[in-house]
């Protein structure tokens, strides 16, 4: 069942307890983006276009309100805007993806991978996948978050009999996991996910789950092959098996994938200080990612031999990150790795960041780290009184765990609209509540909207728990009360 829930002011909970914190905003408060004044111009050299390429731009007759399933989703290179009847590509100068022209001016490469390299004229450093494509619906850009990849022991054990069961051998098979919520997530334009940890070889070193984590290739393999294209790799794990595992992550497996985003770890301060963008329907979406700590460097993060390999909680790299990202981008999003594991109610914390983002009019947070739900909140900056979505905390979306409250987490979607009056609105905010299942035979990541409530008490990975369906319908909805659940 679909419900729609009524909002309620966190203080009848107790938990504002500090003095800085404001209130929320309304349940209804949509937060809008700064008009772009070049916007009409654009839009009429958009007409022009239109008419003069006839019905290319239609994709084949989809409609404005479908969501294709991978199967029928175009192949990106049949799917480009005629980018070159707005600017011409041969010059090396931008005049920006199709809405607010942000980059007009600047100096452009594109590398052998389609990645736009460019820098504006005030200096700024950025990268642009995705040029030209156009999103799934015409009239706005859709995504789907999910949480924390945590590859524990357990974990790795279910991902050896998974690949046993193959009758491969020896390796690690992530992919059952995703085979319900893989296919959805698809369907969506942006596909954020959390791998948390450096990775691997098998061959050459044992993977190993808490407390010092490193995954096997395989286990960033399947989210790049699920269709993700956006990883966080801020976390407090980041530095569990030292530099050479971070460089080793980068360089190895990370650049086996181009396409993918990947914020929050960089290989250099220059690296960092480039934003990166994907671009859909002529939007650009900026991603940036903090970590509130690392577990090798937890006492004092200034003791970190950088800020680039984890970038951290430091109020003037975000300060100037986020400054260089509004100037470029036309949505900027950032993933907060924060919160107390294993509590639900945010923290003073992540309510003080919370509002400094919104205060930065950032549009959307997004948060990990927690190992368990955390809700959803439109919070207000002090400062300048703008209100902003966070999501506080996405759980675990894979962790192999038979805690109940570890393996309940969601997909979070939302939609990016733009408005005729140049602004962009955060709609459709809805949280899809997820469990690890499994009957016995093979764990995977299920929709809580996809069984009967005899199929969620049979579930065996919840041994803590005698009435699944009561608990996790209390759990969900004593948490999640701002925005739709669909359940």
């Amino acid at each position: 069942m679909r419900r729609t829930t009524r909002s309620r002011t966190p203080y009848q909970d107790g938990y504002y307890q500090d003095s800085f914190l404001s209130s929320p905003a309304q349940q209804m408060y949509v937060p809008k983006k700064r008009r772009s004044p070049i916007l009409p111009l654009v839009l009429v050299t958009l007409c022009l276009c239109v008419v003069g390429i006839g019905g290319f731009l239609l994709l084949g007759g989809q409609s404005s309100d479908s969501r294709p399933d991978d199967q029928g989703r175009q192949d990106p290179q049949n799917q480009q805007l005629l980018i070159s009847d707005v600017v011409d590509p041969s010059s090396g100068s931008s005049s920006s993806g199709l809405f607010s022209n942000k980059l007009a001016g600047s100096t452009e490469t594109v590398d052998e991978n389609g990645i736009v390299h460019g820098t504006t004229p005030s200096g700024i450093n950025y990268v642009v996948r995705g040029r030209g494509e156009l999103a799934y619906q015409s009239d706005r850009v859709t995504l789907a978050a999910i949480g924390d990849q945590i590859v524990s022991e357990d974990c790795l054990n279910l991902a050896s009999r998974n690949y046993q069961e193959s009758g491969n051998g020896n390796g690690y098979d992530f992919a059952p996991w995703y085979q319900e919520i893989g296919p959805y997530c698809r369907q969506f334009d942006l596909r954020f996910v959390n791998p948390e940890t450096v990775t691997c070889d098998p061959d050459v070193q044992t993977p190993t789950g808490w407390p010092s984590f490193i995954s096997p290739d395989s286990a960033v393999d399947n989210l790049a092959d699920q269709g993700f294209n956006i990883f966080n790799f801020a976390s407090n794990h980041v530095y569990d098996w030292g530099t050479d595992a971070i460089e080793r992550t980068h360089r190895e497996e990370f650049s086996k994938y181009p396409q993918v985003t990947i914020v929050g770890s960089y290989l250099s301060e220059e690296d960092a200080q480039t934003v990166q963008m994907i671009e859909r329907n002529g939007i650009t979406f900026a991603f940036l990612a903090y970590t509130y700590a690392d577990n090798t460097y937890y006492t004092d993060y200034h003791d970190m031999p950088n800020y680039y390999y984890d970038r951290p909680f430091d109020y003037e790299t975000i300060q100037a990150d986020v400054t260089r990202a509004r100037e470029v981008a036309d949505v900027v999003i950032v993933c907060m790795h924060w919160g107390t594991e294993y509590v639900s109610e945010p923290n003073a914390q992540q309510y003080q960041w919370a509002e400094y983002l919104a205060d930065m009019d950032v549009d959307l947070v997004i948060g990990t780290h927690a190992h368990i739900m955390q809700p959803v909140k439109y919070v207000t900056g002090p400062e300048t009184g703008n209100t902003i979505p966070v999501v506080f905390g996405l759980s675990d979306v894979v962790s192999g765990w038979t805690i109940t409250d570890t393996i309940l987490s969601a997909v979070f979607t939302c939609d990016f609209v733009p408005q005729a009056d140049g602004t962009i609105t955060v709609e459709n905010l809805v949280w899809h509540p997820t469990i690890e299942w499994s009957d016995g035979g093979q764990v995977y990541v299920r929709f809580l909207s996809g069984m009967s409530e005899a199929e969620i008490n049979a579930n065996t990975r919840t041994p803590d728990v005698s009435d699944d369906y009561t608990y996790l319908s209390n759990m969900v909805y004593g948490l999640i009360q701002e925005i739709e659940v669909d359940w």
